[in-house]
C-alpha cells in the first residue's frame, strides 16, 4: 500500500486527529509518496505506520495521506480487538495479536529489528 502527503499542517487538523499530529510530531513532506507498513485503528482514528522523513517509523493519521495504490502486501493478516487498537491490518509480526502491537508501538527492539528487516526486504536492499 502506498499514499501520498498530502499539502496540510499539523494546525489544519480536525479536532479528532489533533492528538496525534502536533506541530512538530509530523515528519512527511507533501507531495512525497510513502510505503505503509501496516494500519491501525485507536481511538477512531486510522494510523498509518511509515518510514517518515527523519527515517524512523512512526504511526500518522491517516488524514495527512492521500492512498494512491491500496494494494496490501500478501503477507498482511488483519485482527480486531476488544480494546485499542480496535483493529491492526499489517505483518503477522504487528497484527497477531496485542502483545505483538504493543512491542511495535512501544519500540522493543525485536519488533524494531524486525520491522527494519522487512523494509529492507521491501526495498530489495537486503
Amino acid at each position: 500500500m502506498q499514499v501520498i502527503a498530502r499539502h496540510v499542517s499539523p494546525e489544519q487538523a480536525p479536532a479528532s486527529v489533533a492528538p496525534y499530529a502536533r506541530p512538530g510530531q509530523v515528519f512527511v513532506t507533501a507531495g512525497k509518496r510513502y510505503h505503509v507498513h501496516a494500519i491501525s485503528s485507536f481511538k477512531g482514528q486510522l494510523m498509518f505506520q511509515i518510514v517518515c522523513d527523519i527515517n524512523d517509523s512512526q504511526w500518522i493519521p491517516s488524514w495527512f495521506f492521500e492512498v494512491v495504490d491500496p494494494a496490501i502486501p500478501p503477507d498482511w493478516i488483519c485482527n480486531a480487538f476488544h480494546g485499542e487498537p480496535a483493529l491492526v491490518l499489517g505483518p503477522d509480526f504487528v497484527a497477531r495479536d496485542l502483545a505483538a502491537y504493543a512491542s511495535m508501538v512501544e519500540l522493543e527492539s525485536d519488533q524494531v529489528d524486525r520491522f527494519w528487516r522487512r523494509v529492507k526486504d521491501l526495498d530489495g536492499s537486503a
